[in-house]
């Protein structure tokens, strides 16, 4: 077999960089322009996402909430002789509510989003104070 030397790896390296600088390139030179977005089209999309967070995110989070709090409650009972295994389910608890948190933030964060960017109206905002029509 024949041994690499520091010249070649050097120019494999360069060649490497150039390739890849080639490649980020082409990728960035396909560019693609959206279009004019109705305000029907927009209404559309929020009621989309606001149903889905309704009907779908907060009953899901909910029940695994609930079922999370129901195995940790049968972990403490499993192990009520066994004070670190007892603790450990107990700690469990602290988790389940960070998860509560998040899941209620982010629910929150998700309707602030929604609001900022359609005004309440359901009209895309634009950065020429147009109707986004």
């Amino acid at each position: 077999m024949e041994k690499v030397t520091k010249k070649q790896k050097k120019i494999m390296k360069k060649l490497s960089t150039i390739g890849t600088t080639l490649t980020l390139l082409a990728i960035q030179g396909n560019q693609c322009f959206a279009e004019t977005i109705g305000t029907e089209e927009v209404q559309t999309a929020t009621d989309n996402i606001k149903r889905v967070i309704t009907s779908i995110a907060m009953p899901l989070g909910g029940v695994l909430i609930f079922a999370s709090i129901v195995v940790a409650a049968l972990k403490m009972i499993a192990n009520s002789n066994n004070p670190q295994k007892r603790s450990e389910s107990i700690g469990s608890l602290a988790w389940i509510c960070g998860g509560g948190v998040i899941l209620g933030a982010s629910l929150i964060i998700a309707g602030i989003i929604i609001n900022v960017a359609t005004n309440n109206s359901g009209a895309l905002l634009t950065s020429g104070g147009g109707t986004g029509t």
